[in-house]
């Protein structure tokens, strides 16, 4: 490379404003894309909702399921 290649000219204030927006879009689609896939559940507070729980973890964990469940069954007896 030479001294030629390497031209680097300053930013107009069109450029820099145009920077600032996209930043700012970045930043605003990502916390609205957080915000949509944060998770609104809450922890079970009865046996009823955490057979609920067990129920949605079945497939993927099933011997957390079974830890819920019988957590569950604990508390209702």
């Amino acid at each position: 490379m030479t001294a030629h290649t390497m031209t680097f000219h300053p930013a107009s204030p069109i450029d820099a404003l145009i920077a600032r927006v996209a930043g700012w879009t970045v930043r605003t689609a990502t916390n609205v894309a957080t915000w949509l896939n944060a998770d609104p559940q809450r922890e079970p507070r009865t046996p009823e909702e955490l057979i609920a729980w067990a129920e949605q973890y079945e497939s993927t964990q099933p011997s957390y399921a079974a830890d819920l469940r019988a957590i569950a069954k604990r508390h209702m007896d």
